[in-house]
């Protein structure tokens, strides 16, 4: 198996690393390019969240230069400065832990339902720029349909299933009142939304920025206000609370700007980008409270009543890892089943060619092919890598050099 991940996370890195490797989509697709121009790569995804980067390549042979090093020169920074925050995994250790992430078992907010999206999201940008390869696709895609699994059957916990709950969560624990305060959302991408419609939904009146050239290309939730996004510093003084979530590489909120306005007594700023959108010496100034992405996780007290979830999730991953592992060490072996299959069709054919015509014997060669891969797949997932390969070889050695 040839797979390779390199990743930086919010276990290992503080948020002022993780920033700096985070990418957004126009910049995954410029990454993607260059790793295309190492003809050993097969095939790369990049993940990219508030949480975490991680590259996936499956490639063969050797590689021209590491992924982390290309990173680095991509990112303009020192790979000495990162390599203590990043993470290597190779091969089934790589697969596991994709597996992991992608069910939610990794994140801050455990079992956070935004992470199937942003996971499937990565794949379709490796797609629609011809970098997935089979291998990737297939890896994937049962990572995606076993944490589907796991969200339509296990609950970890009664509330927070995405940062944003965790958020609201922590706003109330500190007493600080949501209902009728007027919440401004910087920002209309996924986050934006879902933080427009949550706290919408928890007595909120929000207000979206809207940018003049995205109009008519975002969704609005419905009951949101929208203003201009170039507005933004100008309207601070009617809003309680303040939230931006945008992609973008510089401060939406910068403090030399908002130290000159007026804020209300005691208003909330919540900064769910990465990399950051507001300048932390935001957060110093006389009655404001001020939070980021690394804020909110999941409460200590909740641990005891999700154990067991977590248990009854990894045995649904592990089925769909099984599934993964049988078909990529049984992959070379996928043509030899098509040869075998043909030669039954065409024995069976053979048997029966005067008692039907033309049009039956198009149906029965259809039938019987089917039937026969359907039969030897299904030895394949119930025995083992090294007896199936063994008994593949058998037929070849036998059956297909036989005459009809």
């Amino acid at each position: 198996m040839q797979i390779k991940m390199i990743g930086i996370d919010h276990i290992k890195a503080p948020l002022e690393y993780r920033e700096k490797v985070a990418f957004s989509t126009t910049r995954i697709i410029d990454f993607l390019q260059i790793l295309k121009q190492d003809k050993n790569i097969l095939g790369g995804v990049v993940l990219s969240t508030c949480n975490r980067t991680e590259i996936w390549i499956s490639y063969k042979d050797t590689l021209l230069q590491e992924v982390d090093n290309i990173l680095c020169k991509f990112k303009n920074i020192n790979l000495e400065n990162y390599k203590k925050y990043f993470v290597y995994r190779e091969n089934k250790d790589a697969v596991e832990h994709l597996f992991m992430v992608t069910s939610g078992l990794k994140s801050k907010i455990l079992g956070e339902e935004q992470i199937i999206t942003q996971v499937k999201n990565a794949v379709d940008i490796s797609r629609e720029n011809n970098f997935l390869d089979t291998t990737l696709d297939i890896l994937f895609r049962n990572a995606i349909t076993a944490s589907k699994k796991i969200k339509t059957n296990i609950k970890f916990n009664k509330g927070s299933f995405s940062v944003i709950d965790s958020a609201i969560n922590k706003l109330k624990k500190l007493n600080i009142n949501i209902k009728n305060k007027n919440c401004l959302v910087i920002g209309n991408g996924e986050m934006g939304r879902l933080a427009s419609e949550t706290f919408m939904k928890n007595g909120a009146n929000v207000t979206m920025t809207l940018r003049q050239h995205h109009k008519g290309d975002v969704v609005i939730p419905i009951g949101v206000n929208i203003i201009n996004f170039l507005d933004r510093i100008k309207v601070l003084s009617q809003f309680d609370i303040v939230i931006s979530t945008t992609a973008t590489n510089r401060y939406m909120l910068q403090y030399e700007d908002v130290s000159k306005i007026k804020l209300k007594e005691n208003v909330v700023f919540i900064d769910l980008a990465v990399p950051r959108d507001i300048d932390e010496k935001i957060f110093n100034i006389q009655g404001v409270t001020g939070f980021n992405i690394d804020d909110f996780e999941i409460e200590e007290n909740e641990l005891n009543n999700i154990n067991k979830n977590i248990e009854k999730a990894k045995s649904i991953l592990n089925e769909y890892i099984e599934n993964f592992y049988k078909w990529y060490f049984n992959k070379d072996l996928i043509n030899s089943v098509f040869y075998i299959s043909q030669k039954v069709a065409d024995d069976t054919i053979f048997r029966v060619n005067k008692l039907i015509d033309d049009n039956s014997k198009n149906i029965v060669e259809k039938a019987t092919k089917k039937s026969i891969e359907k039969l030897i797949f299904c030895l394949r997932d119930n025995m083992d890598n090294n007896d199936f390969k063994n008994f593949i070889n058998i037929l070849e050695q036998n059956y297909l050099s036989e005459g009809i």
